[in-house]
């Protein structure tokens, strides 16, 4: 061979490596989520070549990380029309289908890709774990684009060929852990080796069950393995500020995220966050709104921080804005239980189906009855600490439930912590149910019988249907069993019965009955004796005998008042 052919040979053997390691740059950039870094990389490499179908490909890719679906469609649809046949880009295009609910189409061109793919030891390593990390990227619980089944058997044919390749692993960790698989997919992720990304992921899946060691100890072997990993960098900020209070080392852990991490105003965050630490809400939702207005696609985690922040601030329409933002931005796997808690507390108030939803939501997150009741608990006292007695009444209710199959629920917790706070949140059907509830596993107690007249009552306001009717004459009853202990409630049971047959009935003989029983409570009661003073100076029954008196209900702590007014 000539000096000459021999230069030439290695001169493009040296380009074609140099052309791969720039991939495998921005690769690296995209997984350490530096997307800006990813991008130039990539739109370097394909301006200088254009027919480098994997730099397009993996452009694409960034422009999804980056939220511009748009833009990625345009680059993928410019590039199929001058390579048909390029794998990489029906991969990437059909990735664009699933994101456009097109299934069929998607699938098309996934196989087309790996039949074009094909050599013989069967389809690319890279187009397989391409079709399936296209997949897993497009699958979510709401809207199921994308096979999961699909993707984890092209991964398995993948590791076949190439069983040390940790890209497959962590695709293959990804796919397990959409199916709520986490056992699965920690293995996956293992499978991959010493690798920051499989060792980040691990660490977040431990972070979901609260497994603080697990959580350290991956995020430190993530920044060993790759010491430019900025997320485990992030993620170590944020367990030293939100969980240890250790601010020294959060500080340390925020300035060695700067170090490595793309230049943007994202890097804002961690100001933001450590204000909120500090409970100083205006401070975070000035620095978290820097971000939102000066990047055109902020990471979703900002709108999760604004709505947490103006929850602080007693600003519920504003957190609710923002919690719904990050539920539409962020990929599913990022999104906790505690995303759905939040936006429960945001967005419940006055609406019981919206926090049904996001509770079953949160519980779906985690399948182990620990860690559920945990999340609970914490939104239990959440909802404590912002008023929030709707939220509260149905966190307890979702709570009792799960306890209640593994017999470590009491029906003692029915009345004061499910069906209370049920009536005091404006939900009464669902409180009415609860006290029925216990009235059938304690029928000699007052205070199911009581819960649910009070909770008819509010249904039924002006007494047409008779809703609480039964519940006031139970009520009526068991209180004159123990005329002292259970005085307001048979005051408030008898008063209620006195006007409806006065003003419904128009059963002068009956109300007379209902107010002489209500005084041996209380003889000094000013409504009982005003219906009594107004039946018995008229011959027969007046229509709306209590036109003069009106019945206001004080309800705290299981004790209810009767006052009266005119």
């Amino acid at each position: 061979m000539k000096k000459s052919a021999i230069l030439l040979f290695f001169a493009a053997l040296f380009s074609l490596h140099a052309m791969a390691q720039s991939v495998q740059e921005g690769i690296a950039h995209l997984n350490a989520e530096r997307y800006q870094s990813a991008r130039q990389v990539f739109e370097k490499l394909t301006a200088s070549n254009p027919n480098n179908l994997e730099a397009v490909y993996w452009l694409g890719q960034t422009l999804l990380a980056q939220d511009d679906v748009n833009g990625a469609r345009a680059l993928y649809q410019k590039t199929l029309a001058a390579n048909g046949n390029a794998p990489w880009i029906m991969v990437g295009m059909g990735q664009i289908n699933l994101l456009d609910g097109k299934a069929a189409e998607a699938r098309q061109l996934f196989d087309a890709a790996l039949a074009a793919s094909k050599g013989k030891k069967g389809s690319d390593v890279a187009i397989l774990t391409a079709v399936a990390r296209a997949n897993i990227q497009a699958y979510s619980d709401q809207k199921k684009q994308g096979d999961l089944d699909y993707a984890i058997a092209k991964l398995n044919e993948a590791a076949q060929q190439a069983p040390t390749n940790p890209d497959i692993f962590v695709a293959l960790g990804n796919a397990y852990r959409k199916k709520h698989q986490g056992g699965d997919a920690v293995q996956a992720y293992r499978k991959a080796g010493n690798y920051a990304p499989a060792l980040y992921r691990i660490a977040s899946l431990y972070q979901s069950q609260r497994n603080w060691d697990a959580v350290t100890e991956n995020l430190n072997s993530a920044v060993a393995a790759d010491p430019k990993f900025a997320p485990a960098f992030f993620d170590l900020y944020y367990y030293n500020l939100l969980y240890k209070k250790d601010f020294a080392s959060a500080a340390s852990f925020a300035e060695k995220f700067k170090a490595v991490a793309d230049p943007t105003v994202e890097n804002e965050y961690l100001t933001a966050q450590t204000a909120f630490v500090q409970n100083n809400f205006t401070a975070a939702i000035a620095s978290a709104s820097k971000i939102v207005s000066g990047s055109q696609n902020p990471r979703p985690r900002v709108y999760r921080l604004l709505a947490y922040s103006y929850l602080g601030a007693k600003d519920t329409a504003s957190a609710c804005t923002n919690s719904n933002l990050y539920l539409q931005k962020a990929p599913e796997e990022d999104i906790i239980g505690a995303d759905y808690i939040l936006h429960a507390t945001a967005c419940g108030r006055g609406n019981p189906a919206l926090i049904r939803d996001d509770i079953a939501a949160a519980i779906k997150k985690d399948s182990v009855l620990s860690r559920q009741l945990e999340t609970l608990n914490d939104a239990i006292e959440n909802a404590k600490a912002n008023n929030n007695k709707l939220l509260e009444g149905e966190l307890r209710l979702i709570s009792y439930q799960l306890r209640q199959g593994q017999g470590r629920a009491s029906n003692d917790e029915l009345i004061s912590y499910i069906a209370v706070p049920l009536y005091l949140g404006g939900n009464y059907q669902k409180a009415d149910s609860v006290a029925q509830a216990y009235s059938a596993a304690v029928p000699d107690s007052i205070h199911g019988y009581y819960w649910s007249a009070l909770s008819r009552t509010a249904i039924d306001t002006n007494m047409q249907q008779g809703l609480a009717i039964p519940m006031w004459e139970k009520v009526l009853t068991v209180a004159e069993g123990n005329k002292e202990r259970f005085k307001s409630q048979g005051v408030r049971a008898a008063t209620s019965l006195a006007v409806y047959n006065t003003n419904i009935k128009q059963d002068r003989d009956a109300a007379l009955g209902y107010v002489t029983r209500g005084l041996a409570f209380d003889p000094a009661n000013d409504n009982l004796l005003n219906i009594q003073k107004v039946l018995s100076q008229s011959g027969k029954t007046p229509r709306a005998a209590d036109s003069k008196t009106k019945t206001k209900t004080e309800a705290a702590g299981g004790k209810v008042k009767s006052k009266s007014k005119g």
